[in-house]
């Protein structure tokens, strides 16, 4: 670790103590979806710069968990997603999981259009495409491919591809909005994707914590001062 990143390092740990505090007081990391491919793909794509947890189940994870509960067959796939999207139409099946947004970044001309429905539909095809169905057909081997098909998707950025990984159990931390934020706060300074995802990497290490430990506790600190609210206790 250069001086530079070390002094960083030091400047961010200064910042979760003065923030979010001791790792022994931290909500722990919901765990994602492990071995549930299509809730994992949905959730990523819509929790993209939107509320997460809202009031009066208006948030993305009501929504999440009302359409993975609504489903009839427990086995999951990518083919059966599309499948279930091809059969109800883009718009139809965004106003079934009750949800309409936007994509950010997607273009209008996209498949499909600007919708984060779209851009699921897409990027489950475009997975298909790359001979990814089921949850078990992502390894350590092909994850970095995964993650850059991914990106490939109009409207599918870097730290949505990094969490539908981490959604399904691969360890990695999510370079959203609200990250960026804490490092900047902490740092003075701004960070390329990368060089977030680098140097959580690097804290998470000298905390000895789980790096989606460390990204959660930042993103649900920054998430409640966006929302004008306190952190918990």
């Amino acid at each position: 670790m250069s001086d530079s990143q070390s002094d960083q390092v030091d400047s961010i740990l200064g910042h979760i103590a003065a923030t979010i505090g001791d790792p022994s007081a931290w909500h722990n990391w919901p765990g994602g979806w492990p071995g549930d491919i299509e809730t994992a793909l949905v959730d990523s794509i819509y929790s993209a710069r939107a509320t997460y947890y809202g009031k009066s189940e208006r948030g993305i994870y009501s929504r999440v968990i009302a359409w993975r509960d609504a489903r009839v067959r427990t086995t999951y796939s990518l083919n059966a997603l599309t499948s279930d999207i091809d059969a109800a139409g883009i718009d139809n099946w965004a106003a079934s999981f009750g949800n309409r947004q936007l994509s950010p970044g997607r273009s209008a001309s996209s498949e499909g259009g600007p919708s984060k429905a779209a851009a699921i539909r897409e990027s489950s095809q475009t997975l298909l495409s790359s001979g990814i169905d089921v949850a078990e057909d992502i390894t350590l081997a092909n994850a970095k491919s995964v993650w850059k098909a991914l990106q490939a998707v109009s409207g599918v950025g870097y730290a949505t591809a990094n969490y539908f990984l981490m959604l399904l159990g691969s360890p990695g931390v999510k370079p959203d909005r609200m990250i960026h934020r804490f490092l900047t706060d902490a740092t003075g300074r701004t960070f390329t994707n990368a060089e977030a995802e680098r140097i959580l990497f690097a804290v998470a290490n000298r905390l000895a914590v789980e790096p989606h430990d460390l990204d959660h506790a930042i993103w649900s600190y920054e998430s409640k001062r966006a929302r004008g609210s306190h952190p918990p206790d």
